[in-house]
């Protein structure tokens, strides 16, 4: 079969609707059912938007003198944070009448070489249940591989379904030419803030706007600043802004004599298929922690989940060498489901991200029926 692989188009939201409207192909992937061209030209228009950093592109063939677009894949930002801009997540579809043809192949052979060679790209990553082995064995023949196992990862025909997380790392990244590299020291950046010696109480309450300042100041401190995915020195407006998007459903501060010395929130995932998890955030001034106020944030959080929001599953990514955030996760009943090589940087180094999520120990059920 000969293919033509080339950039979608806002044109292409009928063959969107025809392929993703298939029940043989939106199973497998996060899409839903009744999904018409009207909405896929609307989020063409905004996906191929001038300035936006995805890649989609679509293989078609010519089928008597016209042109027949038989599957498509995307490459997207993974977080607007500067710290993960050289990871990306990569989305794959193809028609049912085209697969096992080698459509599939074409168009992972073209990210993968648009990621390496042109993107300044450095790890894809992509999620596929634990059932589909044809596009395991496709992603594991361009080097991906599983890095955990996300259990009820999201809803398919009814039933909670697993999932693999699986990357793929540049298999030979770019580096600057050794002539061009100047021998360099580099100081430490400043503490924004002098650390010193908690005392007194503290109390926990629901976050609100009059927090804001205090609650960006205390994530760009340095002793929380590494574990987030902030910057020091970042400007308030855009910690503000990253505290903001995606909106929090629900958010604890701790507070000492007024003073915000500890943050913590679940957003839900908005994916219709994935509103039975949240994905989680916790951060305690440094001087202010092994003083049980993490277990107090986080406890407030779940009582919220397990017995008001009908979450099932909350998600927190560890960065390597925290070893009192993975304690205390473990604490509540977190697990580890895989580790994500690589995937911030930190400090002048690329770190690892341990993926842990906590299921609901007693998920409530429905009363039974009554009898007829």
């Amino acid at each position: 079969m000969t293919l033509n692989i080339r950039r979608a188009t806002v044109d292409d939201a009928a063959a969107f609707a025809r392929i993703f409207g298939d029940p043989a192909v939106y199973p497998n992937l996060m899409q839903l059912p009744y999904f018409n061209e009207a909405m896929w030209r609307a989020r063409m228009v905004e996906s191929t938007a001038p300035g936006r950093k995805d890649l989609m592109l679509v293989a078609e063939r010519i089928v008597q003198g016209q042109p027949e677009v038989l599957g498509s894949a995307g490459l997207h930002p993974l977080s607007p944070d500067p710290r993960q801009r050289h990871a990306v997540t990569l989305g794959i579809s193809v028609a049912r009448e085209a697969q096992r043809q080698g459509v599939g192949a074409a168009l992972m052979q073209a990210m993968c070489d648009f990621a390496d060679r042109w993107m300044q790209v450095l790890r894809i990553q992509l999620e596929v249940y634990t059932d589909n082995a044809a596009a395991m064995a496709l992603y594991r023949k361009f080097g991906f591989e599983v890095e955990a196992t996300q259990r009820g990862y999201a809803l398919r025909d009814g039933v909670y379904v697993d999932s693999y997380s699986m990357a793929r790392l540049h298999p030979s990244p770019p580096l600057a030419p050794l002539a061009s590299v100047r021998s360099q020291r580099f100081a430490s950046p400043p503490a924004a803030v002098q650390h010193g010696t908690a005392s007194g109480g503290w109390t926990i309450r629901a976050f609100d706007a009059a927090d804001l300042d205090a609650t960006a100041a205390l994530l760009t401190r340095r002793g929380v600043v590494e574990g987030s995915l902030q910057t020091p020195l970042a400007p308030g407006e855009r910690v503000r802004e990253r505290l903001s998007t995606p909106a929090r459903d629900c958010a604890v501060v701790a507070l000492s004599e007024g003073r915000v010395i500890g943050y913590a929130s679940l957003a839900v995932q908005p994916a219709l298929r994935r509103r039975h998890a949240a994905s989680l955030e916790i951060f305690v001034a440094p001087e202010w922690q092994r003083r049980g106020i993490g277990s107090a944030l986080l406890t407030a959080l779940l009582d919220w989940a397990d017995r008001w929001a009908g979450l099932s599953r909350i998600e927190a990514g560890v960065q390597g060498g925290d070893a009192a955030a993975l304690a205390l996760l473990r604490r509540f009943d977190f697990e580890p489901e895989g580790v994500h090589s690589a995937a911030v940087l930190r400090e002048g180094a690329f770190v690892d991200v341990h993926a842990m999520a906590r299921l609901h120990p007693g998920p409530p059920r429905t009363s039974a029926a009554p009898q007829a």
